[in-house]
Parts: C-alpha cells; sequence; structure tokens
C-alpha cells in the first residue's frame, strides 16, 4: 500500500521501487505475483548489524535511518521495510506506551537495549482528569515527566526537517515503505500508563469509566493516523496492539473495552482510504473469527508467532492478508535449517498469494546474522513463482 506511486526518484532505482511496490500491493490485494514479498523489521538489529552503538541509534536520528536503509541493503534483494522510521526511539515509544523507557547511553550502557520501567504514571484520579479537560491536557503533562526534554526537543526538531521527506530516502535506495504512521486503542496506552496490573483491575472494578475515558481518548489516536498518514505519504498506519490481546484479557473486558475499538479504529481509517496493518503481539487464537466483522480488505494481520497463524488463514481466508511470523526467539537461538524449514513450510500453507513474508514482531537486537540471512534467502528460494 505504501505510497501513491510518485516517489520523485528517477532512473533504475525507481524501475525497482516501482517492481517492489507493485509486489507487496499484490500481495496485500490477492493478486498474482511473481515471489513473495519479504519486509524488513529490526529497530534493535539494524544498528547492531551496522556497527552502530544502541545509544547512537537512539540520539541520532539521521544516523539511525542511515543504519535502517544499510541493513536493507546488507540482507540483500528485499521489497522494503514494515514500519518506515518516525524519530528517535525512546520518545516514540513513550508517547505510545506511555512508559518511561531507560535510553542506552544515557540511562543504560551503550549497547544496552533500551528498557520500559512498568510503573503506575497515569492515576484514577487522571481519569477523572480526562473526563473533564479532554485527553491532550492530560497527556501532555504526563509526557513531560515521562520524556528526557532533550531528546523530545531533537525529535521535534529532526520531525519537523526531516519527516515529510522521509518515504523517499527509502524509494530511492529502491525500497517500499509498508507504513507511514503509528497508532493504537486506549486500552494500550491506558494500560501502558497505569502498568498492567493496575489498569487490569480498574478494568474489573470500574468498567464504566475505563470505557467513558477511553471514548474521550479514542479519537485522539484516530486522528493522530490519519494527520501522520498525510504528512508521511504513505497510505498505511501501523496499529499496535499486545496488552489487549485476546490470551491476556477476559472475553467480558476484551468485548467490551479492546475489540469496539479496533472496530471503530480500522473502518475509519478505510473510510479515509487508509490501509491497516494489525501489529498483533501476544496470542489472539480465541477471537481470530471476530476479524471478520472488519471491513474486507481493509487491513493485514501480522501476528509475532504466538497466534495459529494458519487456524486465522482457515477461518478469515482471503478476507486479509497476512505478514508472516517468523518468531524473533527463533531468530535468537534457532538455526538457520530451523527458520529456512519455518518460512519454507510458511509458504506452502499461506501462499502463494496474501502473504508476505516479515519476522514475527521484530528482528530483535540479539538475533544471529546467519539466521536473518536465512530467512530472506528461504522466501526467494520456496516463494518464487516466476
Amino acid at each position: 500500500m505504501a505510497s501513491d506511486g510518485k516517489s520523485p526518484v528517477a532512473g533504475r532505482t525507481l524501475a525497482l521501487w516501482e517492481e517492489r511496490h507493485e509486489r507487496i500491493r499484490r500481495a496485500l490485494a490477492y493478486e498474482p505475483v511473481d515471489r513473495i514479498p519479504f519486509t524488513f523489521m529490526g529497530g534493535g538489529y539494524s544498528p547492531v548489524s551496522q556497527g552502530l552503538s544502541l545509544a547512537e541509534f537512539c540520539t541520532d536520528a539521521d544516523a539511525a535511518v542511515g543504519a535502517i536503509l544499510d541493513c536493507l541493503e546488507d540482507l540483500g534483494d528485499i521489497d522494503g521495510a514494515n514500519q518506515m522510521y518516525r524519530g528517535l526511539t525512546t520518545p516514540g515509544l513513550t508517547a505510545l506506551w506511555l512508559s518511561r523507557i531507560a535510553v542506552p547511553g544515557i540511562d543504560l550502557p551503550d549497547d544496552v537495549v533500551w528498557q520500559v520501567h512498568e510503573t503506575e504514571d497515569l492515576t484514577v484520579g487522571d481519569y477523572d482528569r480526562i473526563l473533564d479537560e479532554g485527553w491532550e491536557p492530560v497527556r501532555d503533562e504526563l509526557l513531560g515527566r515521562l520524556q528526557k526534554p532533550e531528546l523530545v526537543e531533537a525529535n521535534d526538531r529532526w520531525v519537523a526537517r526531516s519527516f515529510a521527506g522521509l518515504a523517499r530516502r527509502y524509494h530511492e535506495r529502491g525500497y517500499d515503505t509498508l507504513c507511514g504512521a503509528t497508532t493504537t486503542i486506549p486500552f494500550e496506552v491506558l494500560c501502558g500508563g497505569r502498568s498492567m496490573a493496575r489498569f487490569y483491575v480498574d478494568c474489573l472494578r470500574m468498567p464504566e469509566k475505563v470505557k467513558a475515558v477511553m471514548d474521550v481518548v479514542q479519537p485522539f489516536y484516530v486522528a493522530h493516523a490519519v494527520r501522520t498518514t498525510a504528512a508521511s505519504g504513505v497510505k498505511s498506519t501501523w496499529v499496535g496492539g499486545w496488552r489487549a490481546a485476546s490470551g491476556l484479557v477476559s472475553p467480558r473486558i476484551w468485548d467490551e473495552l479492546v475489540w469496539p475499538y479496533y472496530v471503530d479504529m480500522v473502518t475509519r481509517l478505510h473510510e479515509q482510504g487508509i490501509f491497516s496493518l494489525l501489529h498483533f503481539d501476544q496470542n489472539w487464537d480465541r477471537d481470530v473469527h471476530r476479524f471478520l466483522e472488519l471491513p474486507r480488505r481493509s487491513f493485514a494481520v501480522a501476528f509475532d508467532g504466538m497466534t495459529d497463524i494458519r487456524r486465522a488463514k482457515e477461518i478469515l481466508g482471503d478476507h486479509c492478508a497476512f505478514l508472516g511470523d517468523v518468531p524473533s526467539s527463533m531468530l535468537a537461538i534457532g538455526t538457520p535449517d530451523q527458520v529456512r524449514a519455518y518460512v519454507r513450510d510458511l509458504i506452502r500453507d499461506l501462499g502463494p498469494t496474501g502473504l508476505v513474508m516479515n519476522p514475527g514482531c521484530d528482528v530483535p537486537f540479539n538475533a544471529r546474522p546467519e539466521n536473518v540471512r536465512a530467512m530472506v534467502a528461504a522466501t526467494h528460494e520456496f516463494g518464487t513463482f516466476a
């Protein structure tokens, strides 16, 4: 879905980008493809593979983009990036999770990966403030306490200067960009701010108040997705889910406080001509059939290896496309032969249309390079049809 097909790049690189863009578009639309496309996501692996410290990756946005693009090139003939880089890692994650994050090179040694602090930063009293004042004042105040001002200022300057032209940097190297924006639903944001244990208790003890707060918060994240998508020029949005997964939340809470907000999000984005990539970590087996309630072909789903993707395919058919799903643990501690077999079987069972090969969630910073290369090579070996 990546872009509108008008990226201002020229010559052989333009032809390569157009070829890869069309391959991904066809795969997501269940049209025949010459080969299964491969998209990459590896925020921690990219700098490590390129000799850039995690400290530099988290504090120098231009160096981070360079490391990502160089990593794509080193992996060989791949089609694009699952996510387009959108700014410094830790301010972005704090905004998405409402959690304090320890930063390599500042709070941690230079090559220790960033770490989320699971603390209660949003209080029950803040629920009333949100209902009285709206979401943004409370959110802005909280982010002011959670984020490091120097990183926020550096990130804001970079975004203002560079974000609008960022997709072009990928396209100039021949790579498509699957998503240009990132969003989620209120359940995830509030759970991060309250902490998982406290928020789950809130959902049991005061579900009416939590729902009222969510109804105030939801429009912000829909509008954020629409606005950021327009700024990026990439007509697809990454919609995250992890703590809202079926494997973690009871049916009563899920039916009331989780799923209606995903339906609303994907439907509203679809009405704006925006494709949704559901990045769903953890286990969603119990409720996969509910995905049929989303507009047909308005989304693809990317699992992380914990959801039974074959069963999901049986239930959903061609209602949506799939990004599969090579587990991070396999990339970190498995063998190239295990990776190769996993990719082979996935293409056999889910291909040849409606499938984009992709790491489950993310290539971890400690992935073995030989496993990552095996994932790409096996996609070409077993997923080439012309």
